[in-house]
């Protein structure tokens, strides 16, 4: 995502099967993420330099074609649930040699697309039982078995978030406001992509290119969200996936086994700019309920 640093601070890396039984930590990794949209390690397939992103709104790992030369022909054909709403059919195989940094991951398979580059999507079916500690400004995300240590002087908030039936894909209710108006509406949360809204709930809210506040609770607004607009969404009644540039907060624990999503900032840290002017405007201080306006 554009606002991670290229710092080389690190991230430590332990990954598990979504729907197995409990493993040990596994491999430490440490990691860099890399700027763009989501969150991006480097790593490489087969040798070769590849995009990996840790993308747990994907159900299957996802592996582009341009990492094998071509799509390859496979007995196995998968059905995959598009993000936006419906089905595509790709062919699926195992994939070996696949590293992070310089530790090599177990095998696991993945489904093929089209693509102009190499890249990898890690998604639940890799990461599904792991927690990842992502903290922004630092540049880095852990991911685990277990919770992490916090510090007394970060403030917490627990985000409810549930799974969507027919993927396990997480779900938040999200209260937006556009330049046209304030909704709550349910999105998917999503870590591979940034903030994207189907086109018609753009236009409504007045969010063609960016909201210009997103609450996952009172208090904790991401201000000035960029939003990529879907002219091919047709998912309801979610009607969109919020990035991590949209969570309000620059770290976050999300534990994807149990699923649960915590909010973490320095306690007494200033309310962001957005909801400054929020306040100004009202005259009012808030009174910590999220209503649609």
């Amino acid at each position: 995502m554009s606002v991670l640093r290229r710092a080389g601070a690190l991230v430590v890396v332990a990954l598990g099967c979504a729907h197995g039984s409990p493993a040990d930590a596994g491999p430490v990794v440490k990691l860099a993420l890399r700027s763009g949209p989501g969150l991006r390690v480097a790593g490489t397939v087969g040798g070769a330099a590849a995009d990996v992103r840790l993308a747990i709104e994907e159900p299957r790992s996802l592996l582009s074609a341009r990492c094998l030369g071509a799509v390859p022909s496979s007995e196995v054909q998968v059905r995959l649930p598009a993000l936006e709403g419906g089905w595509a059919t790709a062919p699926e195989i195992p994939l070996t040699g696949v590293t992070l940094g310089s530790a090599k991951l177990p095998a696991f398979r993945a489904a093929v697309l089209p693509g102009e580059s190499c890249t990898l999507a890690l998604g639940l079916d890799v990461l599904g039982r792991s927690i990842l500690d992502i903290d922004l400004d630092a540049g880095t995300v852990t991911i685990g078995r277990e919770m992490p240590a916090l510090p007394a002087a970060l403030e917490q908030l627990q985000v409810e978030v549930s799974r969507a039936p027919d993927t396990d894909r997480l779900l938040a209710a999200v209260q937006l406001t556009g330049s046209a108006a304030t909704v709550l509406q349910t999105l998917f949360v999503a870590t591979g992509r940034s903030t994207e809204l189907g086109q018609f709930q753009a236009r409504m809210l007045g969010a063609q290119s960016v909201l210009r506040i997103a609450q996952l609770a009172p208090g904790w607004e991401a201000c000035d969200v960029p939003v990529r607009v879907r002219t091919d969404w047709t998912r309801t009644p979610v009607i969109g996936a919020l990035g991590p540039e949209g969570w309000g907060a620059r770290r976050v624990v999300l534990d994807l086994a149990a699923p649960r999503m915590t909010l973490l900032r320095p306690r007494g840290a200033p309310a962001p700019p957005c909801r400054r002017v929020e306040d100004a405007g009202t005259g009012v201080a808030g009174n910590g309920e999220r209503e649609p306006r």
